[in-house]
């Protein structure tokens, strides 16, 4: 028991950075196992069973195979599904948007476990789908459970998950940069320094998993891309506007799309499976993650007709998996559509402008970020991928101008939210912090608890009293009945009992006293669930006990002193 209090003392109860470091390099590479061990689960069926050179080259399998695939996945998953109460169908990173929005970072384990299993069959079935957005769910989870088990503090185990986040997108890409901008600015939708050490150790364990296992190469086969000359500016700018337009028809298409969630999930997963079959048809690079086509974009290799149909199919496909919950990632999908927009559009210019030396894969590469930026609002994280899939600086620069103009089309011309906030639809669901309110989640409560106190039982001797007093506490804690009270009440009291000798005993509950009724609170808390419980019983203080020592209070917190850290704490922490 007491080396149990000395760990949590040392890292889960206390804002002690080194352990927290520690622990979340330990998440980091459980997070990566896990997503190796799902990427594993998706290749080795197609690669052993269908003798696949590659997993995602499904079209290399018989139209009658695929369409079996398909069908045979489509209902297995409603199957599934269908046997679930509604809050265990929960999965993806609206799941995890929600866990940490609404419950602190507190994963389940069997959504994370139905995440695993339903994104495997709906890959390996050939669904249109990524597997970054199921990824960000193991990853996420892994750490929360991790942390969970370590007993962190609120705060801690959101910082924690968001590492598992990022080990989960480093591991996938290869991008460790990018796993840590996309775990900060979507997930944790912030920027902290307490946060920026223990998710980039996360991120990088992520990566030297997934080198080891996969090897160094990043996720796509980048060719030598550059801009030429400054002549290509205003292509760059039409090239972010067109796919500004396209992410929020995409974000569009999906809302109008999620009014099929009213229908029977045989109906809406049904449906989507059918139209995936009816369009393999006739475009099979549409089926899976469809990393080989993107491949093929930026090497300048599928010709005007066919990425025009795969970007449309592609973003049906997508919009529609994205509404109605599919167990699919929707960042694939979004870095194939915009490969496809930047391919499409350069082949074009190359043909208008024969004379100009451009490249096909420069645009498409553009598109992939313009379309990641603007559809996820993570404008950053798309930037920082461009530079680390490229491993060229010069992309910087028409990086930040195809991004930026992307996401203010989506964002101040079509007044649209993210895709994720989309999905969640806002409301009770999922609104996004305040910035006070994210303050104050991220601060433990006991670095405003008042420990200038003493427990008391309600009957007390005279002597007793006198010791109490002795300590100059500024409360006295009625732990039994919940209630505070000053002590001045008691100095009276004693100051009237020298006046009667005859009274030997007081009783706190009947001298005369301002009393104030608490309720408890764990340690682990932070203060946005102190001030939601005052809030829920009207109450000024709280007692805060650890988990695992009921009988002893460790400090108090009252409103004001909430109110007094956010108005008075230092910003940039």
């Amino acid at each position: 028991m007491k080396l149990q209090q000395h760990w949590q003392n040392l890292i889960a109860l206390s804002d002690n950075q080194i352990g927290l470091a520690l622990l979340a390099l330990l998440a980091g590479l459980a997070s990566a196992l896990v997503i190796t061990l799902f990427r594993l689960a998706i290749e080795w069926p197609l690669m052993v069973s269908f003798g696949l050179d590659n997993p995602e080259h499904l079209e290399q399998l018989s139209q009658w195979t695929r369409v079996a695939l398909l069908l045979s996945g489509g209902v297995l998953l409603i199957v599934i599904f269908q046997r679930l109460p509604p809050a265990q169908r929960s999965i993806g990173v609206t799941h995890v948007l929600q866990r940490m929005e609404l419950h602190q970072g507190y994963m389940p384990r069997s959504n994370m476990l139905l995440q695993w299993l339903a994104a495997v069959i709906a890959i390996v079935s050939g669904h249109s789908g990524g597997r970054e957005g199921p990824a960000i769910h193991l990853g996420a989870g892994t750490a929360s459970q991790l942390g969970q088990a370590a007993g962190l503090a609120h705060h801690r185990l959101r910082i924690l998950a968001g590492a598992g986040v990022a080990s989960a997108i480093s591991a996938s890409f290869n991008t460790p940069m990018a796993g840590v901008i996309f775990a900060m600015e979507v997930v944790l939708l912030e920027y902290s320094i307490r946060g920026f050490i223990p998710i980039i150790l996360a991120s990088v364990a992520g990566a030297i998993v997934s080198r080891v296992v996969f090897g160094s190469a990043t996720a796509f086969d980048v060719p030598a891309l550059d801009m030429h000359s400054l002549l290509e500016v205003p292509f760059i700018l039409l090239l972010g506007l067109l796919a500004g337009i396209v992410a929020a028809g995409f974000i569009r298409l999906m809302k109008q799309l999620q009014r099929l969630n009213s229908l029977p999930l045989l109906v809406k997963w049904g449906g989507l499976t059918l139209t995936t079959v009816l369009l393999s048809l006739y475009l099979p690079e549409v089926l899976g993650i469809g990393y080989d086509t993107v491949n093929d974009a930026l090497a300048g290799k599928v010709v005007v007709g066919m990425l025009a149909g795969l970007l449309l199919a592609k973003l049906f496909l997508g919009a529609w998996a994205a509404a109605v919950g599919f167990p699919v990632g929707l960042i694939g999908p979004t870095l194939f559509i915009g490969a496809a927009l930047g391919g499409l559009f350069g082949q074009l210019l190359a043909n208008l402008f024969s004379s100009l030396p451009l490249s096909v894969g420069f645009y498409a590469m553009l598109g992939m970020g313009a379309l990641m930026g603007a559809t996820l609002r993570a404008p950053l994280a798309a930037l920082v991928a461009l530079l680390e899939l490229t491993a060229n600086p010069n992309i910087i620069m028409p990086g930040m101008l195809v991004i930026v103009v992307a996401g203010l089309v989506v964002s101040e011309g079509f007044r649209l939210p993210s895709v994720f906030e989309a999905q969640l639809g806002g409301g009770h669901n999922y609104q996004l912090p305040q910035p006070v309110q994210q303050m104050l989640r991220n601060t433990w409560v006991a670095e405003v608890m008042q420990q200038s106190f003493v427990s008391t039982p309600v009957e007390i001797t005279t002597e007793a009293a006198g010791f109490m007093l002795q300590r100059e506490p500024d409360w006295l804690l009625l732990e039994q009945e919940n209630l505070i009270l000053p002590p001045s009440a008691l100095a009276e009291a004693l100051q009237q009992q020298s006046e009667e000798p005859r009274i030997e005993r007081i009783n706190l509950l009947e001298i005369p006293a301002e009393r104030e009724p608490v309720a408890r609170i764990s340690l682990k808390a932070n203060l946005q669930d102190a001030l939601d419980l005052m809030q829920q019983h009207d109450l000024q203080w709280l007692a805060v006990y650890r988990d695992d020592d009921l009988t002893r209070c460790a400090g108090l917190v009252s409103r004001t002193h909430i109110d007094h850290f956010y108005q008075y704490q230092p910003r940039g922490r």
